[in-house]
């Protein structure tokens, strides 16, 4: 299973209702335009994300590029409570991407695990919780990394 989080969006907007309609930045934009390319070896059949606007639009090209529906599900909300996101997680097949906030991610990991703005974990099933396994930096990241790899000393 792969566990997004949402590409880049900005600040924070200042009312949680507000906050739900925050749509991804340029960077954002990039990330989610080059994530169909970046998880082309990663088999789908599943895309499940945060109701919020950043989330689906971080998802939407991977899921036309797929032919897949984007579900979406409060339990994966950046106030949702834990049990919640992790029976959601329990219920997922293996080959799932789930599109969810930072919030997430710390809950589900105890703040043990940090996650930028477009990038994912490789999830594998633990005993309890998910266990992450590899980490997938951003499509934007990995261009820029490409880049300054490039460019003459």
């Amino acid at each position: 299973m792969l566990l997004l989080r949402h590409a880049s969006a900005g600040e924070r907007l200042s009312s949680a209702s507000l906050d739900r309609g925050r749509r991804l930045d340029r960077v954002g934009r990039a990330d989610a335009r080059l994530l169909p390319d970046a998880l082309s070896g990663h088999p789908l059949r599943r895309i499940v994300s945060s109701p919020h606007a950043r989330c689906v639009e971080t998802v939407r090209a991977l899921a036309l590029a797929r032919g897949l529906a984007v579900e979406q599900r409060e339990e994966l909300a950046p106030d949702a409570p834990l049990a919640d996101t992790l029976a959601l997680l329990d219920e997922l097949p293996d080959d799932a991407l789930v599109c969810t906030h930072r919030e997430v991610v710390e809950r589900l990991f105890d703040g043990r695990v940090t996650c930028e703005e477009g990038a994912a974990w490789l999830l594998e099933r633990g005993d309890h919780r998910p266990v992450p396994a590899a980490y997938l930096p951003s499509p934007v990241s990995q261009e820029r990394a490409g880049a300054l790899l490039s460019e003459p000393l």
